[in-house]
C-alpha cells in the first residue's frame, strides 16, 4: 500500500460480521485529522497506524450506515473471483 488514506475519501470496506459484504465507506478521520482531545477524553478511539482510519460505512435500507473505529487497510489477495480484502478491512476502489 503506498498511497496514505485521507479524511473525506471513499474507499472499500469489508464487514468483519454476517456475510463480510463489501460496503462503500467514507474516512471520517485519519491521523493527521483524528482530535486528539477526543483521544484523551475517550471519546474518539485512537489510530494504530498512518493505514488505519475511522469509517462511516454506508448500507443500503433505513439505517443508511454505521461507523467502524481504528479499522486496518487490508492487502487484497487473489481469490477465485478475483481480488478481495480480508473481513475487517478497507481498500482502494478497483479504476476502472
Amino acid at each position: 500500500m503506498n498511497q496514505q488514506p485521507t479524511l473525506g475519501r471513499i474507499v472499500h470496506y469489508r464487514g468483519k460480521e454476517g456475510l463480510h459484504a463489501l460496503r462503500a465507506a467514507i474516512v471520517t478521520a485519519d491521523v493527521r485529522t483524528l482530535d486528539p482531545r477526543g483521544v484523551e477524553a475517550g471519546t474518539v478511539p485512537p489510530l494504530d497506524s498512518e493505514y488505519h482510519v475511522h469509517l462511516w460505512v454506508f448500507t443500503p435500507g433505513e439505517a443508511g450506515g454505521f461507523p467502524e473505529f481504528n479499522v486496518p487497510s487490508g492487502e487484497p489477495h487473489e481469490h477465485q473471483s478475483g481480488q478481495e480484502l480480508p473481513p475487517g478491512t478497507w481498500g482502494w476502489p478497483p479504476r476502472v
